[in-house]
């Protein structure tokens, strides 16, 4: 990944939170309701597999490092401030304290009000959108490679918590949990591709 970053100059990351989680190949793709639920190696495993049979790119979880460089990327193109990166993200996430409409799965329009916590498909909302990329903040944790001793960090907020729970954050947790094993724990992934 370094090298490619190196010659290409950057990396690619996923629009939207990695889906069809529950299926062998997974996918990057808006209007998803299957974002959620994983452990952490069952992530890391099916991000592997987004590249399918091509040789040219390797696909991978996002790191702890590729998340930090993303979020500064918001920040340096004014799309957003270092507060709602770093402090409350509730402006951009959904969180349990935010209201905004969205499109659910069969089109329609549907309203999302404060104080009701609930997944969204993602990609389906413009105000989770920044840079073109959906749902960092808010909606479902989302796994990372990133370590610490024997837990694994996940980042964004989810839908249970307010938006003090920033994009930015790190939260250890063993990776072995997904939300059957943690009440209120929903845990997804963003996927991240770069050319070999």
């Amino acid at each position: 990944m370094v090298r490619s970053v190196e010659k290409y100059g950057g990396f690619y990351i996923g629009r939207y939170e990695t889906g069809d989680l529950e299926k062998d190949i997974v996918v990057v793709k808006r209007n998803n309701t299957d974002i959620y639920n994983q452990s952490w190696y069952s992530a890391y495993k099916k991000c592997k597999t987004l590249k399918g049979k091509n040789k040219h790119v390797e696909t991978d979880m996002i790191s702890g490092n590729q998340y930090d460089r993303t979020l500064i990327w918001l920040i340096e193109t004014g799309n957003k401030t270092k507060s709602q990166i770093a402090f409350n993200s509730v402006e951009w996430g959904n969180y349990k304290n935010a209201t905004f409409e969205y499109e659910n799965t069969r089109g329609g329009t549907e309203t999302k009000i404060e104080d009701k916590s609930m997944m969204i498909p993602t990609g389906n909302t413009e105000y989770t959108k920044a840079n073109n990329i959906y749902d960092l903040a808010g909606n479902v944790w989302e796994w990372t490679k990133e370590a610490r001793g024997n837990c694994r960090v996940r980042r964004g907020g989810n839908k249970y918590y307010t938006g003090y729970y920033s994009a930015s954050r790190r939260y250890d947790t063993i990776p072995g949990y997904n939300s059957s094993s943690l009440d209120g724990f929903t845990c997804g992934t963003r996927a991240t591709l770069y050319i070999k």
